[in-house]
């Protein structure tokens, strides 16, 4: 614990109040000086006593995109203690200012920037207090192996893949898209000759231009999303592209398989698969060094 700008500040002016009352005799100027030195004494004794025993029980973090914000959520326990503005910071990352109640576990979200994809190391947890008047900060520091999987920032396009109608995975190659009635899969600028009943008069009323409703059916196909056959510039592009086509593919309830380099998942639809896939995505070159 250590005194704030403030309070430095307020033991000047106090010890130059003492020394006026000093000089001049002045009983209600030793009154007054002693008056607001124990409240000081007082200040400092709740800014120890709002940190002392608070624990932390639990840190976990849910998986983000690319350019979105991480949250850690924190479960702490006050014990006994009503515990009020704890301020909460994970390394750089902003502030989080929340107050406890006395025999309850309290869930706080930390947040942090999450700029690239891979594994996230959020930092140092710090925990501090100013509390109550701000003459006097106290804080403690802990350095949990805190991390956060971040997916790479989702391109969506039209979905292209591999395509597999039976039991061989790898039956043809190529860039084949899955064309139909049954999903609406996004809008595409309006030519001659396409459906009128598809035309997005929505858009077309709020001034955007002439666009078309693109659908797509996937019933009974399977698709293989093949990262040396994504179009892209670099691997980042290339892995931003094939998060699309996993999200499209998801949403759609399309069976669906990642090959990655020598890595390759079995088709699948359940949530855990596209996790699975996406944290292949996540991962990818990042313990070599190297795209593999």
């Amino acid at each position: 614990m250590l005194p704030t700008r403030y309070g430095l500040l307020f033991v000047v002016i106090l010890t130059a109040m003492l020394a006026g009352s000093i000089n001049y005799n002045n009983n209600l100027g030793f009154l007054l000086v002693f008056l607001l030195g124990g409240m000081a004494v007082i200040s400092m004794l709740h800014t120890h006593r709002n940190m002392v025993g608070l624990k932390v029980l639990a840190i976990s973090a849910r998986p983000v995109f690319a350019g979105e914000t991480a949250v850690f959520d924190l479960v702490v326990d006050s014990e006994t203690v009503y515990r009020h503005a704890l301020v909460f910071n994970l390394g750089k990352s902003g502030k989080t200012v929340e107050d406890t109640e006395p025999g309850t576990q309290t869930r706080i979200p930390v947040k942090t920037p999450a700029l690239h994809r891979g594994i996230l190391k959020a930092g140092p947890l710090k925990v501090s207090t100013s509390y109550p008047l701000g003459l006097f900060y106290s804080w403690s520091t802990i350095t949990p192996e805190l991390s956060c999987l971040v997916y790479p920032k989702p391109i969506f396009s039209r979905l292209r893949a591999e395509q597999n109608t039976g039991s061989e995975a790898e039956q043809e190659q190529g860039a084949n898209s899955f064309h139909g009635v049954e999903d609406f899969t996004g809008l595409k600028t309006y030519q001659a000759g396409d459906p009128v009943r598809h035309i997005s008069w929505k858009t077309y009323s709020r001034g955007q231009g002439l666009f078309t409703k693109e659908f797509a059916g996937y019933a009974g196909k399977t698709a293989i999303f093949d990262y040396d056959s994504t179009k892209g510039r670099d691997a980042e592009t290339k892995l931003s592209h094939l998060c699309g086509q996993i999200l499209s593919a998801a949403a759609a309830n399309l069976e669906y398989g990642l090959r990655l380099g020598k890595t390759y998942i079995e088709p699948g639809r359940s949530h855990e698969h596209k996790h699975q896939c996406l944290k292949a995505l996540a991962l990818f070159g990042k313990n070599s060094g190297k795209n593999e």
